[in-house]
């Protein structure tokens, strides 16, 4: 089953505009990888709480590519940099699909 996933972040004020930066680099590539049809960065009503929502196959094809990012290390040292405390996950399986 499709699924939604919602990542919560809360970036550092004086680092927001690195990290978006940061995002517009990697983002592309998470957009090719396997299973993910669409990717969107946005900002909650709090500026400082970014938003990544994004399509998936289904939850698992999700944690494959979140498994690949993080044995890369390349999730923990942009939390360390840029997030102020931990990130949030929604995962919301998607019950109709009208885009289609």
């Amino acid at each position: 089953m499709a699924c939604i996933v919602n990542l919560t972040v809360s970036v550092k004020p004086e680092l927001r505009a690195e990290f978006l930066h940061e995002m517009s680099l990697i983002l592309p590539g998470t957009k090719s990888f396997s299973g993910c049809h669409f990717v969107y960065l946005s900002e909650n009503d709090d500026s400082d709480m970014i938003e990544a929502v994004s399509k998936w196959d289904s939850r698992s094809a999700y944690e494959t590519y979140l498994a690949w990012r993080q044995e890369s290390g390349f999730l923990g040292s942009l939390a360390d940099k840029y997030f102020n405390g931990e990130p949030s996950w929604k995962y919301m399986p998607v019950l109709m699909d009208f885009n289609k």
